[in-house]
């Protein structure tokens, strides 16, 4: 894909998922007094989290747009959309089945979306983790974890869209409600198999690596460890300081990626 080109379709994408993540703001602003108070997603961490998730498109816009040919850009470009998606699906739908109902079309189809849409985000991590930086497989010989790790995601995907269609009825009934048995323990084993692939493929490249690659992946680990401690934090005090440094340490990570590809 050449260069202009490469960079209107990640303009397109980074702005979609902005305008996604703008308009779940406004929703969730809008209907704050009229959803019950489990999900009400107007609240200082919430919020938080929604403005600093906005760095996910427009970091990928700029890694995508300046470095084509590095997939960490597109895998940046493609959490943004899931998170995007997340943000906008859960308070359209909120609005359009007990705000006000019927004020909104297709909400019980964006109710669908919002319950399975996860995954998209939750795939990215892994993936950026076995690319980073160069945006490519250290080695042939990562090819099968590279796979395994789609079929997981695809097969994860799979029964969270049937679980979605299970609860058509009852979109918003409490997850894992609809799960199709024995699906929630294959998927608590799949995904921390497929982060444990992404970190070793990680450690294996900077143990190997040397000269610009290694000063790159010091960079990210600098900032992973950050985003470790703070999560150990906010795992132990669940509190507003906790949420604003959990947020922050991940927006560390992210300029450390931006800055270490580019």
């Amino acid at each position: 894909m050449g260069g202009r080109s490469a960079t209107k379709l990640a303009g397109g994408i980074a702005a979609a998922s902005l305008a996604l993540m703008v308009s779940g703001l406004v929703l969730a602003y809008l209907e704050q007094h009229r959803v019950p108070a489990s999900s009400d997603g107007w609240n200082f961490s919430n919020v938080l989290t929604d403005v600093v998730n906005m760095a996910v498109p427009v970091l990928g816009f700029v890694l995508a747009s300046r470095r084509p040919a590095n997939r960490v850009g597109w895998a940046f470009l493609a959490a943004g959309l899931g998170l995007a998606l997340s943000a906008f699906c859960g308070p359209y739908a909120q609005q359009a089945l007990i705000a006000a109902p019927g004020s909104l079309p297709a909400g019980r189809t964006v109710a669908w979306l919002s319950n399975w849409c996860f995954v998209l985000e939750t795939a990215a991590l892994p993936f950026l983790l076995l690319l980073f930086p160069t945006g490519r497989l250290r080695s042939r010989r990562w090819r099968p974890a590279a796979w395994f790790m789609a079929a997981a995601f695809t097969l994860i995907a799979v029964t969270q869209i049937i679980r979605a269609t299970r609860v058509w009825d009852d979109p918003f009934s409490p997850f894992p409600h609809g799960q199709l048995p024995g699906v929630l323990p294959v998927t608590l084993v799949l995904v921390p198999v497929t982060l444990l692939i992404g970190i070793t493929g990680l450690l294996v490249r900077f143990a190997r690596s040397s000269g610009e690659e290694r000063l790159q992946l010091k960079w990210f680990a600098a900032a992973a460890g950050l985003v470790v401690a703070a999560f150990i934090v906010s795992a132990l005090v669940d509190s507003v300081p906790t949420s604003v440094l959990n947020n922050l340490a991940f927006l560390c990570l992210w300029v450390a990626i931006g800055t270490a590809v580019l």
